[in-house]
C-alpha cells in the first residue's frame, strides 16, 4: 500500500467508525438528544427521518471524540467514584422524552460535567459558554435527578478543553441547576413537535455558513434560499477558480499560523536565505510584536 493510499484509507476508516457511533446512529434513527438542541429545523429533519444529504465528517469532531474517550478513562482511573458515559432518559414537562449520555457524573459532589473540545480556547474564554451547551448539560441533570442518580439542585458544569494543546488549563463554567433553562428547553422542543405535527418548517436557528459547515441536511434545508440564475461558460470557470483559490488561501493561512507558533522569539536566517525577525510596533493604544519573514535578495546557499 502506497503512503497516499494509506493516508486516505486511514481517514476513511475514522470517518466510517464515527458514522457508526451510538450518537450518530441515534440521529439516523430519528431520535433527538440533548446535543441536538442547536437548531429546531435540524431537529425536525432528524425527527421525520429526512435523508442526510451532506455527510462530510469533521476531522476536528472526530479528534474531539478520541480526546473525549481518553479524558473519561483517565478521570475514571484516578477517581473511581466518578461515573462516565451514563445512558439516561429525560422527560420534559410537555411529555417529550429524550435519550442521551452524560460524560461525567460525581454522585458525591452532586454534579454532572460535560466535556467539550475546542480549537481556540482563548476565544471561548472571551465569549463565554454556548447557550446550546448550557441547555444540553441541564437536560442531562434533569434526567439524572429523575433517575435518582443525582439529588435535586445539582451542579452543572461544562469543561472546555483545548484540542490544539496550546492551553493546559481548560475553561470551566458551572452553576447550580436552573429551572428556567429547562423551561426554555421545553418550549424549544414544543416548537419542533408543532412543526412536525403540522408539517411546517421550524426555525432555522443556525446562520447559513454554520449550516453549510456542520449540518447533514444543508442541501435539503437551504437550497431554496439560493438566488440568481445559473452561471455557465467562462463565468462558471471563473467562479470555480475563485472558489478553489479562496479555499487554498484559507488553508495557507492555517499553515502560516501553525508555522508562526514555532518562530516565537526567533531572529535570524536559514541556509536558504529566509530571514526571520520580530518587530515591535508602537501605537497610541499600546505596542505589539509582529513577525516578518522574507527571502534575502541575491542569497545563495553557502
Amino acid at each position: 500500500m502506497e503512503a497516499n493510499e494509506y493516508a486516505e484509507r486511514f481517514w476513511l476508516d475514522l470517518a466510517d467508525a464515527d458514522g457508526k457511533s451510538e450518537r450518530s446512529q441515534q440521529s439516523v434513527s430519528g431520535l433527538i438528544g440533548p446535543s441536538d438542541m442547536v437548531c429546531r429545523e435540524r431537529a425536525r429533519h432528524i425527527t421525520i427521518g429526512t435523508p442526510m444529504t451532506d455527510r462530510n465528517a469533521s476531522a476536528a469532531a472526530i479528534m474531539g471524540t478520541f480526546i473525549h474517550k481518553g479524558l473519561e478513562k483517565s478521570r475514571g482511573d484516578l477517581h473511581p467514584h466518578l461515573l462516565h458515559e451514563v445512558a439516561i432518559e429525560i422527560e420534559l414537562p410537555n411529555g417529550a422524552v429524550m435519550v442521551g449520555h452524560a460524560d461525567e457524573i460525581d454522585p458525591l459532589e452532586n454534579s454532572v460535567t460535560d466535556f467539550k473540545t475546542v480549537g481556540d480556547l482563548n476565544y471561548r474564554r472571551r465569549i463565554g459558554v454556548d447557550i446550546a451547551h448550557l441547555r444540553q448539560i441541564h437536560l442531562y441533570a434533569l434526567g439524572l435527578v429523575q433517575a435518582e442518580i443525582l439529588r435535586p439542585n445539582p451542579i452543572v458544569r461544562i469543561c472546555y478543553v483545548d484540542r490544539s494543546g496550546a492551553n493546559n488549563v481548560p475553561f470551566v463554567y458551572q452553576q447550580f441547576f436552573d429551572e428556567e433553562i429547562i423551561a426554555s428547553c421545553n418550549e424549544w422542543v414544543s416548537d419542533v413537535i408543532y412543526a412536525v405535527v403540522h408539517k411546517e418548517e421550524a426555525s432555522k436557528d443556525w446562520p447559513r455558513e454554520m449550516c453549510r459547515r456542520f449540518c447533514p441536511y444543508y442541501s435539503t434545508c437551504r437550497t431554496d434560499e439560493l438566488t440568481g440564475e445559473a452561471i455557465v461558460g467562462e463565468m462558471a470557470t471563473a467562479a470555480h477558480t475563485y472558489y478553489e483559490a479562496n479555499k487554498q488561501e484559507a488553508e495557507n493561512k492555517k499553515i502560516k499560523e501553525q508555522a508562526r507558533v514555532h518562530l516565537d522569539g526567533v531572529n535570524g536566517f536559514t541556509e536558504e536565505g529566509v530571514a526571520v525577525r520580530w518587530i515591535t510596533v508602537n501605537k497610541d493604544e499600546g505596542s505589539y510584536d509582529r513577525i516578518e519573514v522574507r527571502k534575502l535578495p541575491g542569497w545563495e546557499k553557502k
